[in-house]
């Protein structure tokens, strides 16, 4: 479970994502413990999720890229989040980016904040999309390309959390849109499993709920109880023992 010894052990944390919001879903009450604890913590976030227009009367399609990145900013601010870049490239267009380019400018990030751990997507992106599987692919090539190997962590949805909450809210809300199944991993095979403290978790829904051109939709289709039991477990998979599991 969630505790200051599984934060610190992580070190400096870099997470590497594909959209605005991508972090706080995934790993957001990790980051906030592991800057509260002191430990450096950033964020690269590929694009800036101009293509997720769900609202096109008050998030116009034209404005939504710079509408994101606003949202981004106030969520990285209540999570304690200082330290963030773009790479600019276009959402749902990751695929198609030159992959040495992203890779490289990759590595030139990463060599530059020198983390002791990497996190991101796994494979399969957790909701199929290519954007994400594209970060993905791009993040373990240039953990592979450093002299001092920083550990590199999958993020991923346990199968308690699917069966708890995520089921019914993807029965209703599609939320792995673009895969039939992800890779849920057993809370107990994890590496790193956290259960958000009371007060981590209300700034982590706080944080999902700074950006409401995606989230204010979610929130209202589902009960504060599922919001709880969606986001309260954050669970970790080392790269080395992907394939086995």
């Amino acid at each position: 479970m969630g505790t200051d010894s599984n934060i610190a052990q992580l070190g400096s944390v870099l997470g590497v994502w594909a959209h605005p919001d991508d972090e706080t879903f995934m790993v957001g009450g990790l980051l906030s413990m592991a800057a509260a604890n002191g430990q450096r913590v950033a964020c690269v976030t590929a694009t800036k999720g101009e293509a997720g227009v769900q609202d096109a009367l008050r998030w116009p399609a034209e404005t939504l890229g710079e509408t994101r990145a606003k949202e981004l900013t106030n969520a990285l601010e209540i999570l304690g989040v200082g330290t963030h870049q773009w790479l600019g490239y276009a959402d749902g267009g990751c695929a198609a980016v030159s992959a040495d380019e992203a890779v490289s400018r990759l590595v030139e990030i990463i060599n530059a904040f020198k983390p002791d751990s990497i996190i991101t997507f796994p494979p399969d992106g957790l909701t199929g999309h290519d954007d994400h599987r594209a970060v993905s692919a791009w993040t373990l090539a240039a953990a592979a390309q450093l002299e001092g190997q920083p550990k590199v962590w999958y993020a991923v949805h346990t199968e308690e959390v699917y069966d708890a909450a995520f089921k019914s809210i993807h029965d209703s809300m599609n939320v792995y849109f673009n895969i039939d199944v992800p890779k849920f991993v057993p809370e107990s095979i994890c590496d790193i499993t956290l259960e958000l403290p009371d007060e981590v978790l209300d700034k982590k829904l706080r944080a999902l709920k700074a950006m409401p051109s995606q989230y204010e939709a979610f929130f209202n289709g589902i009960s504060p109880q599922d919001a709880e039991l969606a986001f309260q477990l954050e669970g970790l998979v080392l790269v080395s023992r992907w394939e086995a599991l």
